[in-house]
């Protein structure tokens, strides 16, 4: 080989020798980037999880938290006619308002002892943000404990969620004749009644607990306010209303609002005369009734009304004291009956401002049951009977004076039997069953209004309707509850 070829086979080494130093650092080089790219996965990987991992604690707590409203939600409307009453014996089991003297399941916040102006912590009073209206509130308290007894965690999916819920109540101070009749809250029960109140439900969530420590946290509040079940309608102020006739058999005795058409002008009976409202045009005939009203003073042959509203003794309307009295085939009809020409053909939305179609809302306010076998002197509120028979047996009592009821039934028939007796105001309603049929027999006695939005069926005896404004009042103004607008939060710094 010469010196030529020599120096280029050596020349052609060294470049394979390069070539393959460029390819380890290459090789080296992508192997670095691919462990750099996977450290940076894994990272990013652990953090998402965490994130993940942080979002699911916060969600669990959350919904604990929600649950324990919900719960309390429930517990207030089982007690709606409790939670602001400072009426001591309202039920006839004793119950007492819990505002009542020995028995306040509300504290004061102005008597807590707190910094309500600029204060902070997890004492309920705390939940409302504006300072200067926590002195005018409550706090729920009871059995040493502040929060409400609701059993929320038992029925929790997981086993390492807690939640418990705290309640505020503000009293309204509500004047009719002002321009905005919400004046605010007040704990002076000389200018409140308790018929209107708003309580502010406090939830607190937690999760991944173990013992007292937990992870997570969420604090959610919401106010819920009571109204009754006409709030949107219009309650007439006369004791019967009918779209049929009433009754068919049998007698209607018949206590009057004395003031109904006016001042000293008594309606007892308001009943269809829109012809519009039947396929085939009819209306009601009164004097295919058989009728005895009379005033208020007659009915109890005394000169005034009893406490508990009941009859002392033999309550009836003898016919020379009658304002409207059917005897034999001769019928004496007053004013007092009256055919209304613009009778409502839709009573259901009339009454309870919803129309009939949509009586599902009417429905979901109230305590809904299949029948009406456990009813009795200590049921108030509102009740939605929905099955094949309301049944109120002989000599039961439905309702107090002081806790009347709302008693709808949409049940295929409802029947009253002899000395049943009801405070508050029954309404038939066919929203469910068109063929829902009203049966009465014996002397049975409502004291406040019956509303027949169906049909009648067999009846006999008397079925008596004492007109008392105060029942009425009660059954219709309260009994429900409701969310307030803009009244839902989900964090508030001054409650931790």
């Amino acid at each position: 080989m010469n010196a030529r070829q020599a120096k280029r086979s050596g020349s052609a080494a060294g470049g394979v020798r390069q070539t393959g130093m460029m390819t380890t650092f290459t090789a080296v080089l992508i192997l670095l980037l691919l462990t750099l790219m996977v450290f940076f996965a894994l990272r990013v990987g652990v953090f998402d999880q965490r994130i993940s991992s942080n979002d699911l604690r916060q969600k669990r707590a959350f919904h604990a938290a929600e649950s324990a409203i919900q719960h309390a939600k429930e517990y207030f409307l089982a007690n709606s006619v409790l939670v602001a009453s400072s009426v001591t014996d309202l039920l006839p089991n004793g119950a007492d308002g819990w505002l009542s003297t020995g028995a306040e399941r509300w504290q004061p916040c102005s008597g807590a002892g707190l910094n309500l102006s600029s204060g902070s912590g997890s004492h309920p009073c705390f939940g409302e943000p504006n300072p200067d209206r926590r002195s005018d509130l409550y706090y729920y308290s009871f059995a040493n404990s502040t929060e409400v007894p609701v059993d929320t965690e038992t029925l929790l999916p997981g086993t390492t969620e807690q939640a418990s819920v705290q309640a505020l109540l503000c009293v309204l101070d509500i004047d009719y004749d002002a321009v905005t009749p919400v004046q605010g809250c007040s704990t002076d029960t000389t200018v409140v009644d308790g018929d209107h109140f708003m309580i502010t439900l406090l939830g607190r969530g937690e999760s991944d607990c173990d013992g007292t420590t937990c992870r997570a946290e969420a604090l959610v509040r919401e106010q819920v306010s009571n109204f009754g079940g006409t709030a949107g309608g219009q309650a007439p102020s006369v004791p019967l209303v009918t779209k049929s006739t009433f009754p068919p058999s049998g007698t209607a005795e018949i206590v009057p609002n004395p003031n109904s058409g006016g001042v000293g002008v008594p309606i007892s009976v308001w009943m269809n005369a829109n012809t519009s409202c039947n396929a085939d045009g009819s209306i009601i005939d009164p004097s295919s009734g058989s009728w005895a009203t009379c005033e208020m003073h007659e009915w109890y042959g005394v000169d005034q009304m009893p406490d508990d509203y009941a009859c002392p003794g033999n309550c009836s309307c003898s016919q020379s004291e009658s304002i409207s009295y059917t005897h034999g085939t001769s019928d004496t009809l007053g004013i007092d009956l009256v055919q209304d020409e613009n009778f409502p053909c839709d009573l259901f939305k009339f009454y309870f401002g919803v129309p009939r179609t949509n009586y599902e809302i009417v429905k979901g306010f109230s305590q809904v049951l299949s029948d009406c076998s456990t009813l009795g002197p200590n049921s108030n509120g509102i009740y939605w009977i929905s099955g094949a028979e309301c049944r109120v047996n002989s000599n039961t009592t439905v309702g107090s004076p002081d806790a009347p009821v709302l008693l709808i039934s949409a049940a295929t028939e409802t029947r009253f039997n002899g000395g049943a007796q009801v405070y508050g105001v029954v309404y038939i309603s066919d929203t469910e069953k068109s063929n829902a049929t009203l049966y009465s027999n014996g002397n049975n006695t409502i004291y406040g209004q019956v509303i027949v939005d169906a049909t009648l069926g067999s009846y006999q005896g008397t079925f008596q309707v004492v007109y008392n404004e105060n029942t009425i009042g009660d059954a219709t103004g309260g009994g429900g509850l409701g969310n307030v607008i803009g009244g839902w939060a989900d964090f508030h710094p001054d409650w931790r």
